[in-house]
């Protein structure tokens, strides 16, 4: 009579044990890929976006020297406006970081290659929970040996870290169907809010992933996963907001530079600057000292007057978006797809390989590495996300495509840059691996009618 229900029992724990050792040898596989990278490249990668790094590592120092508390009063140098430019949380991170092992770039680095490996086999994990498990293990194995991920995890920046926990919000957002649906929907809105205290991208993807209720829950069923994922978001963002209510006395959700990053990416596409918007940083502050006549305004983003600054920065963008809307919606439209595009970056190893027991991984990792370039891998994602489509996968569909069209329609209004939307890639790398798992299929198959007409 449970002969049944134990071959099921016995068939779901075969199936844990193998996620499991997938789990485990993706994360070691993308954890000794990102070394090597990190081992050749580390020094190059400590003089990218310098000044960015600096401005993280300064409000480091200063939480470190001030305290914790200094972060809440007005009057501490840990308020500086110009260190408002980017969310906070990196900055913590490294003032932890600090604290046990000293002002190490290397230590720093090292986490943050344990994060992206993690990152790495939760994408198998997801891709279990919706695709067949050969699917899932090319797309843990795809992410292990991408180097856009490998270069941007071993970079002195917070991008590869704000992914992973988006990346476990949606891995719930999958789970959320088979029981707790609401400690599980609470969790990965949390998460999301985590992923802004690293960066501000996905202030808003929280209900941007109510979309997806539709595809796990009923009728009637939606309302509390719904409002238990919102929550989960606006508790963890909250003490960031309240934080900037009480020092700068103003609205500012996370962080400032949404004006900023808007009027640049207006002028990254106005070459001939017919609207009179700059495409840089020093271009936009030159531009406002002598506008307001303001020679303080010159050296700085956001000291002094930062709030009303880029305030009004976001008033003159959306003054051209209003008065020329098809133009900017073909600016959109572009940017949008140049985030497809995949990152030129360094393979693992630029240098010469040697004799020793690493020339063999060396070699092997980066002529694997010589096949991520857009050309190879978009078609890939198409023909992965045109399978799903046609076999009507819309639960699989939905949870891949939600996060990449996120960031596709919020991303593309403002400047971007490739490390903004690296979990993009994440996702796309899934719909990837269908494509190739199914090839792999068809050619078995092939080779297997052959061998019988033989």
């Amino acid at each position: 009579m449970h002969k049944p229900v134990e071959k099921s029992s016995q068939g779901e724990s075969r199936g844990g044990r193998r996620r499991a050792v997938a789990f485990c040898l993706v994360f070691v596989a993308a954890f000794g890929v990102r070394l090597l990278c990190w081992r050749d490249a580390r020094f190059e990668a400590a003089g990218v976006q310098t000044a960015v790094t600096q401005n993280y590592k300064q409000l480091a120092r200063l939480l470190r020297e001030n305290g914790a508390a200094s972060f809440f009063d007005p009057a501490s140098t840990t308020s500086d406006p110009d260190l408002l430019g980017h969310p906070p949380g990196y900055s913590i991170l490294l003032a932890f970081i600090y604290k046990i092992f000293g002002e190490s770039d290397a230590a720093a680095q090292v986490f943050q290659i344990v994060c992206d490996s993690l990152a790495a086999a939760l994408v198998l994990l997801i891709a279990s929970e919706l695709l067949p498990f050969g699917v899932a293990a090319i797309a843990g194995a795809l992410v292990a040996l991408a180097p856009q991920f490998c270069w941007n995890s071993v970079l002195l920046l917070p991008d590869t870290l704000a992914v992973l926990p988006v990346l476990l919000a949606v891995y719930l957002i999958a789970r959320a169907g088979k029981g707790r649906a609401l400690l599980k929907t609470f969790a990965a809105g949390a998460l999301v809010g985590v992923s802004c205290w690293l960066r501000a991208n996905a202030l808003l993807l929280a209900p941007f992933l109510l979309l997806l209720l539709p595809f796990l829950f009923a009728r009637g069923a939606r309302l509390r996963p719904a409002l238990a994922l919102l929550g989960g978001a606006l508790i963890a963002i909250a003490p960031l907001t309240i934080r900037n209510a009480v020092v700068f006395r103003s609205f500012i959700p996370v962080s400032l530079g949404a004006g900023q990053t808007l009027v640049e990416g207006i002028g990254d596409y106005d070459p001939e600057r017919r609207f009179g918007l700059p495409a840089t940083d020093i271009e936009l502050t030159r531009m406002e000292a002598e506008e307001h006549r303001r020679p303080d305004y010159a050296p700085s983003l956001f000291t002094p007057d930062g709030v009303e600054r880029d305030r009004e920065r976001a008033s003159r963008g959306l003054a051209v978006i209003r008065s020329h809307p098809f133009w900017f919606a073909s600016v959109t439209a572009r940017r949008s797809a140049s985030m497809l595009r995949l990152e030129r970056t360094p393979l693992t190893s630029t240098l010469e390989v040697r004799e020793g027991w690493t020339r063999a991984p060396r070699l092997a990792v980066r002529a694997a590495q010589k096949l991520f370039i857009t050309a190879l891998v978009v078609p890939l994602v198409l023909v992965g996300l045109f399978i799903l489509a046609r076999r009507r996968q819309t639960r699989s569909l939905a949870l891949l495509v939600a996060v990449p069209l996120y960031y596709l329609c919020a991303q593309s209004a403002l400047h971007t840059e490739y490390r903004y939307v690296l979990a993009v890639h994440y996702f796309l790398f899934i719909a990837a691996a269908v494509a190739l798992y199914n090839i792999a299929c068809a050619t078995r198959r092939k080779l297997a009618d052959v061998g019988k007409n033989n």
